[in-house]
């Protein structure tokens, strides 16, 4: 009988050599999973589907593959690379849901996961820069294709950057975050965009903490 292709040995070693409990990489995989299942997957007495498997490969920063490979293989030696955890280049749709329930089955197909700037925010996540409203003449300056971190557990404070929204979560902005007496408004780094008051109405949905950006050619990508 042909043995079933399992990926338990490899989660196990990896979580082992990070030093991880069940729980961290729980939560590493954004609550993809909880312990009890993941217990279950290191006993090689279930096999996660395929969405909670590449879940757990982006927690360790590798590829479903590689863990099948090291199950199969397990004197293999393990990149330390791949040890980074890695979180999703979230649609701007989905970010408000995302920072309240990273739930990974709801991310479209494809979606490109990078090195978080910040370990310690364990549900930050990226967003893709679609617009040229924060690209500033000089000064900090966020242009169109830039990926920026969003931290959903820290507080907005004055001049933060934040990512929120008045009415509809699945349209937020991405604003600096200002107040001028009592009023507070967001505004844009580029000076041909308009300041907008905000109310106790604007919810925000995380601090940009960070952004990343890849060139070729002199495009960023």
């Amino acid at each position: 009988m042909k043995k079933q292709i399992t990926i338990g040995p490899a989660v196990l070693r990896r979580r082992r050599e990070l030093g991880w409990s069940m729980q961290r990489l729980c939560d590493e995989t954004g609550g993809a999973i909880y312990t009890g299942y993941l217990s279950d997957i290191e006993k090689e007495n279930s096999n996660p589907s395929v969405d909670k498997a590449y879940a757990i490969a982006a927690a360790f920063g590798t590829s479903i593959d590689k863990l099948i490979e090291e199950s199969i293989s397990p004197n293999a030696a393990l990149a330390p690379s791949e040890h980074a955890r890695r979180v999703p280049v979230v649609p701007w749709e989905l970010a408000s849901e995302w920072a309240q329930n990273p739930d990974i089955s709801r991310l479209p197909s494809g979606t490109p996961w990078e090195v978080p700037l910040d370990s310690q925010a364990t549900r930050g996540f990226f967003l893709l820069v679609r617009d040229e409203s924060m690209h500033a003449p000089a000064g900090p300056a966020f242009p169109s294709g830039a990926l920026i971190f969003v931290d959903p557990g820290q507080e907005a404070r004055v001049n933060d950057f934040v990512v929120g929204y008045t009415s509809d979560p699945t349209a937020p902005t991405f604003k600096k975050f200002v107040q001028d007496g009592s009023q507070s408004y967001l505004r844009a780094l580029n000076p041909q965009f308009p300041v907008t008051q905000i109310d106790g109405n604007f919810r925000t949905i995380g601090v940009v903490i960070g952004m990343v950006m890849k060139t070729s050619r002199g495009i960023i990508r």
